[in-house]
């Protein structure tokens, strides 16, 4: 059976959306078409790409037939185009983060279920050969209990997102990452962030996840580092892993109490430095395994790897961290308000003193 894939966003993403899916073998999946309102972006996409382009994405949809459609446009966008794909009884992979609002995310949930359609979440961490392995030693038990995942993401202010900030556009990539190495829930929260360049929403995000299993998840992401860093740390009974995603490296760094029960360290003050060794990772481009991930599960009529569910979950978590700031910020306005009634108060007492 062969696919037929259409693309709405031609964008920087989205070009490299329709790369990987021009590339594929075309027995099995055919390009079909790219939608955007950009003008010279759609004709600089149908020029490479030689496929038909429409600036309206349902005629798009109406006029290709695409079996799976590839949203790849701004987050406050994302609604509108998956909904009107899904009503239509057509597959959907959706980029993250999977909608701006949770109400959103509920309603296009109800709707796949309703049209009986799969959803994929562009959570492309969760492809990342590095990330794999890490999960598949982490499963085996090679670190023992996890204690700590720290994640940092930093990069320059990216002009080109101006709907949201950078807890839902970067911070959501750590948020999935964390649950799936964690395989454990987040119940409870807490967050900084600031807004020291953006115009309308916070770019720097400090996070702690507190896990189901104990585990304690750090975030440290930003828009204001001028160089692109992205890293995780896992620290566990018997060492830390440490994983760049960029380059898909993965380091074993060995706690030096290999030989001995993780109880008997009771009477130590710390760990000691052990070996380092650098991990064998098979390296490959996570976008193009996002969709074989994706393509096998709608030939085989299984569930996508990240499913809809996941991106409502980690949603959820995104927009815990912002309003946590969010209450904690109008509790100090509240603290501050008390203050100043507390001066003037103290004021207006000091002076009826002085006339009596």
């Amino acid at each position: 059976m062969r696919l037929n894939v259409a693309v709405v966003g031609a964008g920087a993403m989205g070009m490299n959306h329709l790369r990987v899916l021009n590339d594929f073998n075309e027995e099995h999946v055919r390009l079909v078409g790219v939608a955007d309102i950009n003008e010279a972006a759609l004709r600089r996409a149908m020029h490479r790409f030689h496929i038909a382009g429409y600036t309206d994405y349902r005629q798009l949809v109406e006029e290709t037939h695409p079996n799976l459609v590839a949203v790849v446009v701004p987050t406050c966008l994302h609604f509108e185009v998956a909904a009107h794909v899904v009503d239509q009884g057509i597959n959907l992979l959706l980029e993250k983060p999977f909608t701006s609002t949770m109400e959103q995310a509920f309603e296009l949930i109800r709707l796949a279920h309703l049209r009986n359609v799969k959803i994929a979440v562009g959570h492309i961490e969760r492809f990342n050969p590095a990330v794999t392995e890490l999960k598949r030693r982490l499963v085996a038990r090679e670190l023992g209990k996890v204690f700590h995942l720290h994640a940092r993401r930093l990069g320059p202010f990216p002009a080109r997102v101006d709907d949201v900030g950078v807890t839902l556009d970067l911070a959501t990539h750590e948020i999935d990452v964390m649950r799936y190495l964690a395989d454990a829930e987040v119940p409870r929260i807490y967050a900084v962030t600031q807004r020291r360049v953006h115009q309308t929403h916070e770019d720097l995000l400090l996070g702690i996840l507190h896990f189901t299993n104990d585990a304690i998840g750090v975030l440290d992401v930003n828009w204001l580092t001028p160089t692109k860093v992205r890293e995780l740390s896992i620290t566990g009974e018997k060492g830390m892993y440490l994983l760049n995603y960029l380059t898909q490296d993965v380091y074993f760094y060995e706690n030096d109490y290999t030989t001995m029960t993780w109880d008997a360290l009771g009477s130590f003050t710390g760990v000691s430095e052990g070996t380092m060794t650098r991990l064998k990772v098979q390296k490959a481009e996570p976008l193009r395994l996002e969709y074989e991930d994706t393509i096998a599960a709608l030939l085989n009529d299984t569930l996508p790897t990240v499913s809809a569910e996941d991106g409502l979950a980690v949603l959820k978590i995104a927009h815990q961290l912002v309003e946590s700031t969010r209450q904690e910020e109008a509790k100090k306005q509240t603290l501050r308000i008390e203050d100043e009634v507390d001066r003037l108060t103290a004021r207006l007492n000091s002076r009826r003193g002085a006339i009596s």
